[in-house]
This record gives structure tokens, sequence and C-alpha cells, in this order.
């Protein structure tokens, strides 16, 4: 690529307000999966693949349950944020922040105190490791402040801080974990989930001063802030509570299933294979999907169908083609790559290219969950969902005995690759906004891109 089309991208970026918000918030995930990759790499080097098994496990715990302490609740604040930010009634925003924040919390607390009881229990019976034991209370500890951080995340993106939003998801706490574990030198998988624990403290910390940096200046008084009406938050959310959850469940059913049947070096083995194929989608949709909701939320009656199908599958052509040269790289380097981790890992190659053909099905469906949600189809997602997490469970029951890890990462991407197709069925069925782009859209670009290109040559 020349230095001219450099330049002209360049000077597209800086004039495109979303464009320099989509590059700076791609930098922050871009910056926050090295940062992680770097640390899975040290946990595994330093560990050894059973003690990863046992902190991966405990992790997928504390991440399950802090999902389900948020209640769904994040795709509601977006889609009822979005206009009172548009329209400036900060009474009614501290209103409705106030109340996600109360309600998450208390969630947090019971399930944090469950986990804290019943920790010994699930390491004995249900997962055979009695040494699982001593790292799950940590763990449990970690729910609370990682709900508080998570529920900012939504808040910041409708304020349009999705660099920060995306920082607070998927940055800070590995980037303080670390330097933590470089200078403690663990031996086991106690010392990463206390060093995790206090990594999740310092990121609430920091999600709590961002959002109040963002409020400190806005004004109370508004004419029309009395005669809002409270919207109703657990109601809707409750569909998108369960779409949640089972979407989490689909990244961590094969981990726990694996658990349950297998050593805990197979864990640590699939545990990161899993994290490495998580780049194919970690550090594409998220950054996007933070500025996609709430402008979906604001176009919603001001744009038309066609408008928005142009911009959904924009997105949909832009990460599809990103991520095919992800897959690539891991496809032909994936054995080389888990070498990083350490010898034991390299076992986990054959996973890793299964569970990287289900993220690439995750990528190239685009910002269909924000779609779906900000017309009201929250049961649809729901009912895909755990119709995905179902089909999980049953083909990890059947798999697992026969091939082991394999049949996991086989059934995983089933799963996810079916639940996007669906997902696209109903909204171009219900919505009539097709997601995923025709050969003919890919051909159009690649045409104006090719005429532009030979324009500016002959202008040159």
């Amino acid at each position: 690529m020349s230095r001219m089309r450099f330049a002209q991208m360049a000077g597209a970026i800086k004039r495109n307000t979303m464009l320099r918000r989509i590059a700076s918030s791609l930098f922050s995930r871009v910056l926050g999966a090295v940062v992680n990759f770097t640390l899975v790499i040290y946990l595994g080097r330093y560990l050894g693949a059973a003690q990863t098994g046992l902190y991966m496990i405990g992790f997928g715990a504390a991440t399950l349950l802090s999902t389900l302490a948020r209640l769904g609740l994040e795709q509601i604040i977006i889609r009822e944020g979005a206009p009172l930010i548009r329209d400036a009634h900060w009474h009614a925003l501290r209103r409705l922040y106030r109340r996600a924040l109360f309600t998450s919390l208390c969630a947090g607390v019971v399930i944090a105190v469950v986990m804290l009881a019943l920790a010994r229990v699930m390491a004995l019976h249900i997962f055979h490791k009695v040494e699982l034991g001593d790292v799950l209370p940590w763990f449990a500890l970690s729910i609370l402040p990682l709900t508080f951080a998570l529920i900012h995340v939504p808040f910041l993106q409708i304020a349009n801080r999705p660099e920060s939003s995306i920082a607070i998801l998927s940055l800070w706490i590995p980037l303080f974990s670390l330097p933590a574990l470089l200078l403690i030198h663990p031996h086991s998988g106690v010392a990463g989930a206390q060093v995790f624990l206090a990594a999740c403290v310092v990121n609430a910390l920091i999600a709590f001063v961002q959002w109040r940096r963002f409020m400190a200046h806005k004004s109370t008084m508004n004419a029309n802030a009395a005669t809002l009406p409270e919207p109703a938050l657990l109601a809707p959310a409750m569909p998108l509570l369960v779409g949640n959850i089972c979407q989490m469940a689909l990244l961590w059913i094969a981990v726990f299933a694996v658990g349950i049947a297998a050593s805990p070096n197979a864990v640590g083995a699939y545990s990161v294979a899993q994290r490495v194929a998580l780049t194919l989608s970690g550090f594409l949709v998220p950054p996007i999907d933070a500025l996609v909701g709430p402008r979906l939320a604001m176009m919603r009656g001001d744009k038309s169908r066609e408008e928005i199908q142009y911009l959904i599958q924009s997105i949909s052509s832009m990460l599809f083609l990103s991520a095919t040269g992800v897959f690539v790289v891991i496809l032909l380097y994936g054995s080389e790559i888990l070498k990083l981790f350490g010898g034991d890992f390299r076992e986990g190659y054959g996973a890793l290219v299964c569970l990287s053909f289900g993220q690439l099905a995750i990528v190239a469906s685009g910002s269909i969950r924000p779609l779906l949600v900000v017309y009201g189809l929250e049961k649809m997602i729901r009912n895909t969902m755990m119709g995905a997490a179902l089909c999980c469970v049953v083909s990890c029951a059947v798999l697992i005995p026969l091939i082991g890890p394999l049949g996991a990462a086989i059934a995983t991407s089933l799963a996810l690759a079916g639940e996007k197709v669906i997902e696209g069925f109903i909204a171009r069925r219900r919505l009539g906004i097709s997601v995923f782009p025709s050969t003919g859209f890919y051909a159009q670009h690649v045409r104006l891109w090719l005429n532009r290109d030979a324009g500016q040559r002959r202008g040159g």
C-alpha cells in the first residue's frame, strides 16, 4: 500500500468521529489482547498446565457468576440511557445509574456468599480436585468488584467513552496483574487468584472515577426530568440475563466438562487454546459494539431500515475480512503459538483450530446482538442462546468421552456458529434486515475501491 493511501486513510479517520473512535477503541482492545496474551503465557510457564487448569476453572466460575450478577442489564442501560444523554436528561441518567448499580451489587453479594459457602463442595464433588478448594474462594471474592466495574461499561459506552469501556472490560485487569505476578513469581493457582482479586479492585476504582468524571459537571436542572417515567429494568433484562448466561456458558461449558472428565493438564491445555482462539472475536467485536450499540439506539426511528442494514453489513464485512487473516495465521502457526506457553500445551492445537472456527462465525455476524436488542427482540436472543447452550452440553456429553478435549472444541464451535446463523435468520425475518453481506456486496465495494484507486493513479 502506497504512502498516499496511508495518508488518505489517516485523513479519513481524523475527519470522521466514528472512525476515530473505532480506531482508538481497537487500539485499546489490541493492547488489552497483547497484555492478556502475555499474562497467560506467563501463567502457563510458571504454573504449568495443571495449576493453570485450576486457575482457569476458578476464573471461568468468577466470570460466569459476575455475568449472572449483572442480571442482563447492560443492553437495557444502553437502550434506555442513550436517549437520556442525547436529550441531556442528566437527573434521569443518575437515577438509572443508581438503580442499575444497586441492583447488580445486591445480586453480586448474594452470589459471592453462595460461592464462598460451596467452594469446597464444588472442588470435591463436582470437579473432583481437592486443591481447587483453595483457589475458588479467592475467585468468589472477586465477583463483587468485577460486577461493580463491568456494570459501568455500558454507561461509559453511551457517554461516548468507548476507549474507557474497553479498557475496563479487557485491559486494566491484565495490565495490573502482569507486573504483580512478575514481582511475586507464583507457583500455584492460589497466588494467581489473589492477584486477580487485587486487579479487580483496582479496575473497579478506575471505572468509578471515570464515570464520576464524566458526570461531574452535568447539570441536574432539566424541566422535563420530573415527567420522565422510570424505565423498567429487570423485566426486559431477564431474557438478556438468560441469554448472557448462556453466552458465557458456551465459552465455559467445555472447560468445566473437560475439568470434570480429564486431568488438570488437559484443562490447562484446552483453556490456553481457548484463550488464543478468543483473540479472533475478543479484540474485534467489543470495540465495535461499544460504538454501534448506542448509535443503533439513536438511529432507530430516525433512519431507514436500508441505512441500518448498510451500517450492519459494512461492519460485518470489515470484521470478517480482518478475522479471516487471523484465522489463517492460527491454522498455519497455531502449534508454534502454543509452544510459547510451554511444551505441555501443544496438544491443544486441534482444539485451537476448532475453537477459532467458532470465533470466526461470531465475528462474521458483526453487531447482530445490539441490533436485536434495540428492536426489542430480547426473548429471541434468549431462546437462541438457550438452544445453543443445550446443544453444547449434549454434544460435550457425547463427544468428550469419544475424542476428549477435541470433542469439547467441536461442540463449542458448532453451537456458536449455529447460534449466529439463527440470529441472522431472525433479523432477516422479523426486521427485514440482512446481517450477513452477500457476495454482491463484497463485489460492489471491491469495484468501488478499484475504480477509486485507478482514478487516483490517473490524477496523480
